[in-house]
């Protein structure tokens, strides 16, 4: 009689992968990680600019509230946050810490603006004795980069590197919107529709765009009293080695010290000879 055997269980053997199978799974691992770490680092920037809109403490709630995020997810970031002494917490609210100045510091430093454009802006101010700003555009605010301030006050209005304003009511924003592309523009109003802050302010969008256009032809424009009452300013473009719009100058004056005209006659062809010194600077860099 024959006795059969239970034959052996057979053993998988795996091919080792291919050079190009092994590059695929590298590949689709590397993209998962860069994926989250992304994810995180938006989460994180967003936590920073929720301070960004208001001047005080917050709470993790709050914070969470304003970001749209989860309380744990915004636990574990302000966590990081206070770990790397961007922000300090009393074990209930929250702040930003001067260590934050950093990040910005790092895009003035890159781009030479002080080194730059700073001895231009010095010279309208030993001219005309009022404050002379740079700002970038950073839809929907205008942002502050460069400053040098006067030692006359002006009005209320206080500003420094890094202070950010709405860009439609800024001569230096409304200047900068007028070299965007009109899509552009259209969006930025869509989610920003234009508000009154004093009388004087434009509110119709026709008439916004109207102002956008005359800008762009002559080359510099000047707002009247529209962001503040008692407060004129007027701006003119810098531009790159290709002549591409990157920032904009301004010089700001109260009404009691300088009328609308003579803010034209008398400030424009300054501020003017100052940019035309800083664009050549710039198309150097």
């Amino acid at each position: 009689m024959t006795i059969e055997q239970d034959s052996p269980a057979r053993k998988t053997v795996r091919r080792p992968r291919s050079k190009v199978q092994r590059e695929r799974v590298l590949e689709r691992a590397s993209e998962s990680s860069d994926g989250v770490g992304v994810q995180a680092f938006e989460r994180g920037l967003e936590v920073i600019r929720a301070f960004s809109n208001e001047q005080r403490p917050l709470t993790m709630s709050e914070v969470a509230e304003i970001t749209q995020q989860s309380r744990a997810a915004t636990r574990r970031l302000l966590g990081t946050l206070v770990k790397l002494k961007y922000a300090s917490t009393d074990g209930h609210s929250y702040r930003l810490t001067p260590a934050v100045l950093e990040l910005g510091y790092a895009y003035l430093s890159s781009n030479q603006f002080w080194d730059r454009v700073q001895p231009y802006m010095q010279e309208v101010v030993a001219e005309l004795n009022e404050s002379s700003s740079v700002g970038v555009l950073d839809l929907p605010h205008v942002v502050y980069v460069a400053r040098v301030a006067s030692r006359r006050i002006v009005q209320h209005l206080s500003v420094s590197v890094g202070t950010r304003l709405p860009a439609a009511v800024s001569s230096m924003g409304r200047l900068l919107l007028a070299y965007q592309p009109r899509s552009v523009v259209a969006q930025y109003l869509k989610e920003n529709p234009l508000q009154r802050h004093t009388p004087h302010t434009i509110v119709d969008e026709d008439a916004f765009h109207e102002a956008l256009d005359v800008c762009r032809g002559q080359g510099w424009i000047m707002v009247n009293e529209e962001f503040e009452i008692g407060l004129r300013s007027i701006a003119v473009p810098l531009r790159d080695r290709h002549g591409n719009v990157i920032a904009a100058m301004n010089v700001g004056a109260p009404s009691s010290r300088a009328t609308a005209e003579q803010m034209i006659a008398e400030f424009l062809p300054v501020i003017r000879e100052a940019a035309n010194k800083a664009n050549h600077a710039l198309s150097l860099g």
